[in-house]
This record gives structure tokens, C-alpha cells and sequence, in this order.
């Protein structure tokens, strides 16, 4: 998850029995989107291999002054023009900080970012080999978001990155993606229908923020209200009350750790389930950091590419209108988004494992690389994904560059796609009228640097009726039908925490 909050975006300090912090929000192991098929890209070179240039390129210590914060908000202008600005500036690589004092590169080139995802061999994920803290500089408990160090796929390579993304690549292909659908489909609506009769909603607060935790929430066989806490506490960790963020981050810690041990004494045929008996024999630790990488992977990225879609329907009148005639599909319209307003601004940093030059910049063993999504998407080189100047429409492709490409690609392209798709389709079938109910100049922008999307994204419609309950039938046909809620949670660590969060809205 990410905030302005330093702390909120790395989820405080690492306890000793259980998982740290949610990571960051998109993470390409974990994450629910679609493939990268993309024309070959440019080799990236040994520095060894490419003949010096007459002066002395920039390395990541000693580069150009003006170095680009990354932990600063966002510009007024918005980060749109603030690549364009740096592109034109620096080139293809941008030298910047992390965190003040903690140096980097920020890469906003298409094809060099396919390349280097697509080179494991050359660019690492495991943070440990970061020269920032290889030589003391960086603390990697406490650094900046995706810089940190944990033990779940995202932060592997190799072998070992086989042996964690095993179980959730396995578990994923369990899954019947029909039964899915409706189990996708039942969710938005018993969303949906706690605020249809009212006239108008918060489509982040009240539905876009939720659908994707309870999607993943009744993956792991919990009753819906923990999925509503989880969502919530997610919410929190945006707080401006500094101590209501370190009550949501304990309490994340609390979710995955007792989920983990609930599952332990009561397995069942759910995702942790089958994490914890899987061949790979992660221990109970690796699965709650699995669980999170899951979470964080899945929730505010789906969350804010259903809010990112919806803004488009409603600001945007050609993109509506080719919508509504049919002539871009609902899954075209999220490639638009993803190409042209995607939520995830910049991808999880790299590792050179050698010395490399990108463009004119060389780049030293150990330096770490962000890879500016939205940046690559406005190369000037890059054609595909472009509206159209006359119709306003992308060209559908989807070789963007959203959930990643390489060994740390998106395993769950389908199941990213379904949860999305039927949280925009829910939301137009059943909101006649649908509007904005502020001016498009009023709605407030999030301020993380990894984050696109809005706060909150208030509408008003004409007021409907509830849905109608499902037939015992179609119930028996989902993927994963309700659990059953609790008269009064058991007393382990995960039915404690529910109590404390039901005592916080009382």
C-alpha cells in the first residue's frame, strides 16, 4: 500500500512473528492483470561491451544536480508532465532520490523497461544486493516502498522465486474461472445494493475499494466481514491521524498472521490452504507473506483501475459513447486505462548485477532502477496504446507494461481482468443516470508517487432497487460461495482483531 506517509507506505517496523507490511501496491508476481506481448526491444549492454563516450556519463553517485524526489507529492501540473519535462531533460534514465540522501535511477523508456524485466540475468529483485545497503547507507527493515526485503516472491529471483511464486501460480489454476465470475458478480452486487436506494455513492469508498478485498478475502475462506475489515483497515492506513496508521498497520500484521494460524488448525479448500500444503513447503511465516504480497498486489491496483475506468466513462464523452454503441468492449476499455490513465505509476525497482549503460548513462553494480510505467506508456517511440486524435480510443493493444513482464509477470491475468470488468459492468447496468456529483476539477488526486487515481470519485443517479438474492442454485454454482458469518468471532488472533474493529465503529 502506498501514502504520503513514509511509514504507512512500508507498514512500520518488522516484527520477529509476523508480516511486516502490506508491500507496495502493484507487484508483477502477484498481481491480477494481463500479458506484455510487445515488438522486441532494445538490447540492454554490458558497459564493457559499448565503446565509452567522449565525456563521462552520469552515475547513480555524482550525477546530474537537480536530482528528481520520488517521496515529494505530486506536482500541481500532475506527474504526466513532469515525465515529458525529464525525458527531455535527462534522456531515457532520470537520476532520483528515493528518500533524502538514497540515490537511483528512474527508467522511462518502452523498450529498454521490457528488456530489462525480460533479463533477470542482468537486473536482480532481491534488494539485498542494493549497493544503498550493501554499504550501510539504507536500512532495508525500514527503507522506501518495493526497496524494502521480505520473504515472498516479489523480492526473489531464481530458484528460490520458482519455489515461492509456486503455490500461487498452482493455487490460481484451481480455480474455475465460470463459478469465479458469478462469485465476482454476487459481491458487486450486495455492493451495489447498500447504496443503490440512496441516490448517489463514493464508487472508491463504498465499492471500487472494496470488491477486489473481498474478492481475495473469500479466496482465503473467511466470512465477507473480513473482508469489510480488511478494506477498512486498508483505508486507515491513508489516515491522516498518524496514530489511527499504526493501529491499521498492527492490525494488517494481526490479519495475515491469524489467518495463517486459523488455517493451520482448520484447513479447507482455499488459496492459504493450499499455500501451506503445497509442495514448495513454505513455512507458516512465508505463507502470511505470500497472503499480503496477494493482498497488496491485488487490491488498490484493481481498486483504482475500476476507479480510473469509471472517471473515464464520466468525463470523458467519446470514450462513453464508443462504450455505449459497443464499439470498444469493456476489456478494450480497461487497456485504454491501463495505457493512457493507469493507476500504477512506477513498477518495483531492479538490482544491476553488473555494470550496463541505458542510453548514455552508466549504470554501476548494485544500483537500483525504477521502471516509470506511465513514462514508458508516453514514449514518443511507442505508438500502440495511443488514442486516436480523431476518435479519442487506444488501439486496444495490450502490450502495456501494468502488471510487468519477465520471470516476476502476472500470474493471475485472467482473474485481474474478471474482477475489474464486472466491477465496471455492475456498476452500468445498474445506476441509471450516472454521473459525477462534483466538477472533474473538484475530484481530489491520491499523492503517491506509485499510485494514479483519485480519492474519492462521488456520483449521483437515480435510486434503484435492491437485487434479488440468488437462486440456491446459482449459489451452489460459484467459485467460492459465502462463508457463513460468526455469531461471535472464535477466540483466536484473527476473531480478536474483528472484535477490536467492530468496537471501533461503535
Amino acid at each position: 500500500m502506498t501514502t504520503t506517509s513514509h511509514h504507512a507506505e512500508n507498514g512500520g517496523e518488522r516484527p520477529a512473528s509476523a508480516p511486516v507490511r502490506d508491500p507496495a501496491p502493484h507487484d508483477p508476481t502477484g498481481s491480477w492483470g494481463c500479458p506484455v506481448t510487445a515488438a522486441p526491444a532494445t538490447q540492454v549492454s554490458p558497459a564493457t561491451q559499448v565503446s565509452p563516450p567522449t565525456q563521462s556519463p552520469p552515475t547513480a553517485h555524482g550525477s546530474p544536480a537537480g536530482r528528481i524526489r520520488l517521496y515529494e507529492p505530486t506536482p500541481p501540473e500532475g506527474r504526466t508532465e513532469l515525465w515529458k519535462r525529464l525525458r527531455e531533460r535527462h534522456g531515457p534514465l532520470v537520476p532520483v532520490e528515493l528518500e533524502p540522501g538514497v540515490r537511483a535511477w528512474l527508467l522511462l523508456d518502452y523498450r529498454e523497461t521490457l528488456t530489462l524485466l525480460q533479463q533477470p540475468h542482468l537486473f536482480a529483485r532481491d534488494t539485498r544486493k542494493w549497493r544503498e545497503a550493501v554499504e550501510g547507507r539504507v536500512d532495508l527493515d525500514r527503507t522506501v516502498p518495493m526497496m524494502t526485503w521480505l520473504p515472498n516472491a516479489l523480492y526473489a529471483d531464481g530458484a528460490e522465486h520458482a519455489r515461492l511464486r509456486a503455490p500461487i501460480m498452482d493455487g490460481l489454476a484451481r480455480i474455475d474461472m465460470n463459478g469465479m465470475a458469478r462469485t465476482v458478480r454476487r459481491i458487486a452486487d450486495e455492493l451495489v445494493d447498500s447504496f443503490v436506494t440512496r441516490g448517489s455513492a463514493d464508487l472508491i469508498g463504498d465499492y471500487a475499494g472494496q470488491l477486489p478485498a473481498l474478492v481475495v478475502n473469500r479466496l482465503f475462506g473467511l466470512p465477507d466481514s473480513y473482508g469489510h475489515m480488511l478494506n477498512g483497515l486498508t483505508a486507515l492506513i491513508f489516515h491522516e491521524d498518524a496514530q489511527r496508521t499504526d493501529e491499521a498497520i498492527n492490525g494488517m500484521r494481526q490479519y495475515f498472521a491469524g489467518l495463517v494460524s486459523r488455517k493451520a488448525d482448520n484447513p479447507g479448500d482455499d488459496l492459504v490452504s493450499q499455500m501451506m500444503s503445497h509442495p514448495s513447503k513454505l513455512t507458516p511465516l512465508e505463507v502470511a507473506y505470500e497472503a499480503s504480497l496477494i493482498v497488496s498486489a491485488s487490491h488498490m491496483m484493481t481498486a483504482h483501475l475500476i476507479g480510473n475506468t469509471m472517471r473515464t466513462l464520466l468525463t470523458d464523452d467519446r470514450i462513453r459513447s464508443a462504450h455505449t454503441d459497443a464499439r470498444l468492449s469493456t476489456h478494450d476499455l480497461l487497456d485504454h486505462v491501463m495505457w493512457n490513465d493507469s493507476p500504477l505509476q512506477l513498477l518495483a525497482g531492479r538490482i544491476a548485477l553488473q555494470d550496463v549503460r541505458i542510453g548514455k548513462a552508466r549504470i554501476r553494480r548494485g544500483d537500483a532502477i525504477y521502471l516509470g510505467v506511465e513514462g514508458a506508456h508516453r514514449d514518443p517511440a511507442v505508438q500502440v496504446g495511443r488514442p486516436d486524435p480523431d476518435t479519442g480510443l487506444a488501439s486496444g493493444s495490450r502490450a502495456h507494461l501494468a502488471f510487468g513482464a519477465g520471470p516476476h509477470s502476472c500470474p493471475a491475468r485472467a482473474m485481474g481482468r474478471l474482477v475489474a470488468s464486472t466491477g465496471v459492468t455492475v456498476l452500468q447496468e445498474r445506476l441509471g443516470g450516472l454521473r459525477l456529483a462534483v466538477d472533474p476539477r473538484e475530484l481530489r488526486p491520491l499523492a503517491s508517487p506509485f499510485l494514479h487515481g483519485v480519492r474519492e470519485l462521488p456520483v449521483a443517479f437515480q435510486p434503484g432497487r435492491p437485487s434479488e438474492p440468488p437462486a440456491v442454485c446459482t449459489q451452489q454454482m460459484e467459485q467460492v460461495p459465502p462463508v457463513a458469518e460468526e455469531e461471535q468471532p472464535p477466540e483466536d488472533l484473527l476473531g480478536r482483531l474483528l472484535n477490536w474493529w467492530r468496537g471501533l465503529g461503535s
